[in-house]
């Protein structure tokens, strides 16, 4: 072998072995730095609008994630999102609250020290465990506030409205529209409050809080056989809010309409449909708008807005389980139909209203055969629509 061959083959192992391993080039260099540098200084985005915009996209869903708020959409409308979410809860997140939720949506496992995995994975358990307790445990007020802040002077009464009762067999659909000024604790998906005490808890501190007004429409069965259900839920949300407005314009009259007698839910009620109202004046609140409809807007669970409402409104899907309002809303009609079901029980034992209030289960279904259907049985829904009764309500066949 010649020398310059040698040298060559020396020239060529030389750069072989200073060469890096295929790993460590594919890694990039500043990739760490950079992440630790946005956890580290995670605390400062807490604190504006103006701080959230300088943050990664990542990085912002990572603190929704956290605060268990959406997070699809663009850029802008996440930090819009963040900053309405600051306004209602303070303080915010703590800086190693925030540090590891980046590290959780940023970093992956595969990347992180045993130290940084550790902290992690107990910041995400203690989070799912527990709130701060100066955090409310409740819907947020997303849409809501994006409203408020695009009206003339930001004033805009925002009412929620909802539903309950459109799947059973017997009893009326009930409507509520609400607008409740201050947080409850609780106020959630109403699909995950099971329990029927911790409803009624609810809905006790709900209707003490100050400042909200409230309106709760029923609708009969009747009047459900003779329009169906999906127009008589549109029905009693109109009439709710328009009840609730009304109530808002005449509120100096010495809250005549608090007094009245007729002014409640009753079984012993035989209207085919009727609202009531409620308030807390406990501390000042917004009243007096006009109610030709401006100042309102109203927000609705699912996927239809009733005709002719009285303000401008928006549906929106699932909203009981989005939008702090309308789980107020849901809550307040749940309630309010349960406790008509149970005074219903004690008119008609036979079919155990208490117990199902009165969805078809089997042995409502059973007990409609045997004992045929009352007053308050919804003719036009299965099985009943396919059965004869006399005028007692028997089974003829």
């Amino acid at each position: 072998m010649s020398r310059t061959t040698r040298s060559i083959l020396h020239t060529s192992s030389s750069v072989t072995r200073s060469r890096p391993r295929r790993s460590a080039r594919l890694q990039p260099a500043h990739s760490h730095t950079t992440i630790a540098s946005g956890i580290n200084n995670i605390g400062a985005h807490l604190a504006d609008e103006q701080s959230y915009n300088s943050m990664k996209v990542l990085e912002l869903c990572a603190l929704l994630r956290e605060r268990g708020l959406p997070i699809s959409g663009t850029k802008s409308t996440l930090v819009e999102r963040l900053t309405s979410n600051d306004e209602l809860h303070t303080p915010s997140p703590t800086n190693d609250t925030a540090k590891h939720a980046v590290i959780n949506a940023i970093l992956p496992k595969s990347k992180r020290t045993k130290v940084e995995y550790q902290e992690a994975e107990k910041a995400t358990q203690s989070a799912s465990s527990a709130r701060a307790p100066s955090r409310c445990d409740c819907l947020p007020r997303t849409r809501e506030l994006q409203l408020i802040s695009k009206a003339t002077n930001n004033h805009l009464v925002v009412i929620g409205v909802d539903e309950a009762g459109r799947g059973p067999l017997a009893g009326p659909v009930v409507a509520a529209a609400a607008i409740v000024p201050t947080n409850i604790q609780g106020i959630i998906d109403s699909k995950k409050i099971t329990k029927e005490e911790e409803r009624e808890r609810i809905y006790e501190e709900l209707i003490a809080s100050p400042g909200i007004r409230y309106a709760v429409a029923v609708i009969s069965a009747q009047r459900i056989d003779e329009i169906n259900i999906l127009q008589a839920t549109l029905e009693g949300m109109k009439m709710a809010v328009l009840g609730l407005m009304n109530m808002d314009s005449s509120s100096n009259n010495n809250h005549q309409e608090d007094n009245n007698k007729s002014n409640v839910v009753s079984a012993e009620r035989l209207d085919l449909s009727y609202v009531v109202t409620g308030r807390n004046d406990s501390h000042e609140s917004e009243t007096n708008l006009s109610n030709n409809g401006s100042g309102y807007y109203a927000l609705i669970d699912g996927n239809k807005v009733p005709k002719d409402m009285p303000c401008a409104s928006e549906s929106l899907v699932k909203g009981d389980g989005r939008e702090y309002s309308i789980g107020a809303a849901s809550i307040l009609a749940k309630v309010t139909r349960d406790r008509l079901m149970h005074e219903y029980d004690k008119i008609y034992p036979m079919y155990n209203l208490s117990q199902h209030k009165g969805y078809p289960t089997e042995a409502h279904r059973s007990a409609v055969m045997k004992y045929g259907a009352s007053p308050i049985h919804r003719r036009t829904f299965a099985p009943l629509k396919s059965m004869e009764f006399d005028e007692q309500g028997n089974v003829i066949r």
